[in-house]
């Protein structure tokens, strides 16, 4: 290929770089249509999706609350936790949404810089304090989509100051080998925080939700509009959830096994892949900046990172066709030196 080959335009590059299903479930799509007029004029009800969400997990719906996404979620979590200048205690690099937050609340940030563990244990209990409002935890880790043993998360938990919470982000938990979800709903100080965006295949819909203790769930639920998802989105979340592994289980197989073999293929390039238990593998090289024009111009969008500019971060699409379109980008051209770990930068 010359160097004067033309660029894809960003309308029309296949978008492996937000984490997004490509391609939504079969049995989804003629619901499309069945949408009822109610959901349309009359102020949304989540009721019966918290009822959903709650047999779900096993719990009360007094201990579940439907939101606009997990964002909406998150924003809850840090206005009601880090108000009056309050600290949030993360590891960077992290979702960027959380930071976000938790300044718009009013909150500082205690970052602990670090690529290679979600949750170092004694790092963040080092920073720990009076004014210690928050610990945020994200299992699977975006972007670097490893995971964090739940008694880790749990042991975190334990040593918290009084009023402070762990919010545990688990928007991948599908993916990964263990949920640990239920493992976590047995102390009032942790706030889950799920999504059908991810292995649901429903971002467009906005539906996130929170588990936690009924007076933690009371709080938040007062601490946002009443109507944070809309009524079609509701309608359709239902169904989804009443249709269950139709949804998801084919798509996290598929991504289970593109996974392990894109890692290989990126190895094989001269990157280097992290262990990852999400939809999607982060890879560090110093020509990511080559590696991303290569997929571009092959009329695929990856995630670049502007201050790691080391690190590129491919969605797995979970399609067999799509993914070999992707493997045809790393079969072609010349092989870079592959990085070892302690070379690694930390944004």
């Amino acid at each position: 290929m010359s160097g004067a080959a033309v660029a894809v335009p960003s309308d029309r590059l296949l978008g492996l770089d937000h984490n997004e299903r490509l391609f939504p479930a079969p049995d989804l799509i003629p619901l499309l249509a069945r949408v009822p007029a109610t959901a349309l004029t009359r102020y949304p009800d989540m009721k019966g999706l918290e009822r959903r969400l709650a047999r779900l997990w096993g719990v009360g719906t007094d201990r579940v609350l439907a939101t606009g996404g997990a964002d909406d979620a998150i924003d809850r979590i840090c206005r009601r936790y880090l108000s009056g200048g309050r600290e949030m205690v993360t590891v960077v690099p992290t979702f960027g949404m959380m930071t976000t937050f938790a300044r718009l609340a009013g909150g500082r940030v205690c970052e602990i810089p670090t690529l290679d563990d979600p949750a170092p244990l004694a790092p963040t209990l080092d920073r720990l304090g009076d004014r210690t409002g928050l610990v945020t935890v994200i299992s699977p880790h975006n972007p670097t989509g490893q995971v964090v043993p739940p008694p880790r998360m749990l042991d975190i938990a334990e040593r918290l100051p009084g009023g402070a919470m762990l919010l545990a982000d688990l928007a991948y938990a599908e993916f990964a080998d263990r949920d640990p979800t239920e493992a976590l709903l047995g102390r009032d100080n942790i706030l889950v925080v799920r999504t059908l965006s991810k292995a649901w295949g429903l971002a467009g819909l906005r539906v996130g939700y929170v588990l936690g203790s009924p007076a933690a769930i009371a709080a938040l639920r007062a601490s946002g509009p009443p109507f944070p998802v809309a009524g079609p989105s509701i309608w359709l979340a239902e169904r989804a959830l009443d249709l269950g592994d139709r949804v998801t289980a084919d798509y996290v197989s598929a991504v289970r096994s593109e996974r392990a073999r894109l890692r290989v293929a990126l190895r094989d390039w001269g990157a280097e892949p992290f262990p990852s238990e999400a939809n999607f593998v982060l890879a560090s090289t110093r020509r990511a900046a080559m590696l991303e024009r290569r997929f571009r111009r092959s009329g695929i969008a990856v995630r670049r990172f502007p201050n790691s500019p080391d690190l590129v971060r491919i969605t797995l699409p979970g399609d067999e066709a799509t993914f070999r379109r992707l493997l045809a980008v790393l079969a072609v051209g010349p092989r870079p030196r592959v990085r070892r770990s302690a070379e690694r930068g930390v944004p």
